[in-house]
Order: C-alpha cells, then structure tokens, then sequence
C-alpha cells in the first residue's frame, strides 16, 4: 500500500501554469511567433515548455538555447515566486505525514522550487528530493526517481510519483514505483496510470 509520495511540483502542487504561459507567450512574441494561450497550455501539458521550445526554434530557424534562454529570464524574474500552492496542498501534505508516510519533491525546476515551500511554510514537510541541481536526466527517464528511492531508501512498492502530465507516471512507473496520474484539466492523458486522480484530497484514500 502507498506510504511514501513523489510530488511533481509544477501543476500539482502549485498553480504555476499561468505565469509559465505568460512568459512563454512573450518569448515568442519576441521572435514573431503569435500563440494563442489555451492551445499552448493542451501542448505544453500534453509535453512540455522545451519541446515546444525546440519545435518552434526549428521552424523559425531560431537557436533552442536563444529561445529557452529568453524564456527562463522571464519566468524565473518574474513569475515563479507568484506562484500560488492549489487550496488543498497543504492539507494533503500534512495527511500524508500525518498518516506516517514522507512527502519528497521531484521537480525540473531549479531551487526556486524550494523557496515557494519555504515561502508557505510547507518545506519541513518534505523528507528531500531532486530539483534540477541534482542535474539528473529529465522526465519521463526514471533516474530522479530512482535517485530518490536509492538516497532515502524507499521500498518501491509502498511509494507512488505523482504528477499532471503522462510523462510524471511514466517516470515513476520506469523506476518501479506506482504512477499516480492528477488530470486537474480532465485530458485523460496517462490511461497507463495506476491510478488516476482529479482532485488532491484524493490522495489520502490510496494510503495504506
């Protein structure tokens, strides 16, 4: 049964769509691509920010470090510590350790990841985790995950990664640990999930 969980950040824990389109959006303005911001929030949930980033570098014959540089600067410095935890994180959190289970973070953004935690009192709830420091390879590979089961020796079989996109189950499940897909936006998009999720609060009824 599920103890320890894997919490993907963005998406999941934290409401950090809005200011990653915002910023994402203006980059491409830049570089006279238009976007229109629904469209590119179902691509970028579907994969993600870079590989929409590398898709378009090469239709305009832009520079993906160009682009991706662009980007960060303006999500980092101005978006990021806006950023608002979703109403029940908090409390699944504490459920989960309340429950004697471990909360751990696997995120691809850097250690600001850590400062919105630290920002909302929620850090000390967390055992560790990986953050793009760790310069592990990105998700779907498993190699965060497994970092994470090797450091803190977690039993595969009662931990779970939890995640917004299929590529956070998919990480999970390649680690050997349960993939718990969150279809916050209801894209049914990780039908391979071992469980699937619409609300947080759900959570707590997969603890052992």
């Amino acid at each position: 049964m599920l103890k320890n969980v894997i919490w993907d950040l963005d998406g999941t824990l934290y409401d950090t769509y809005p200011g990653i389109l915002t910023a994402l959006i203006a980059t491409l303005a830049k570089f006279g691509v238009s976007a229109e911001r629904a469209a590119l929030f179902t691509t970028i949930k579907h994969g993600s920010v870079r590989g929409e980033l590398a898709r378009i570098g090469k239709t305009i014959g832009v520079p993906y470090d160009t682009l991706w540089a662009d980007y960060h600067d303006r999500e980092v410095s101005g978006f990021v510590m806006q950023a608002q935890a979703y109403p029940d994180t908090a409390r699944v959190l504490r459920g989960v350790v309340a429950a004697g289970g471990q909360n751990f973070l696997m995120t691809h953004r850097d250690d600001s990841a850590w400062a919105l935690l630290h920002r909302d009192g929620l850090a000390d709830l967390f055992k560790g985790g990986v953050t793009s420091a760790q310069h592990l390879a990105r998700k779907p590979a498993p190699d965060a995950v497994l970092y994470i089961l090797d450091t803190f020796g977690l039993q595969p079989a009662s931990t779970a990664m939890i995640g917004d996109r299929q590529l956070d189950v998919v990480a999970g499940q390649a680690a050997g640990v349960a993939g718990i897909y969150f279809d916050i936006d209801g894209y049914h998009d990780a039908p391979m999930a071992d469980a699937t999720i619409q609300t947080l609060p759900a959570v707590l009824d997969l603890l052992a």
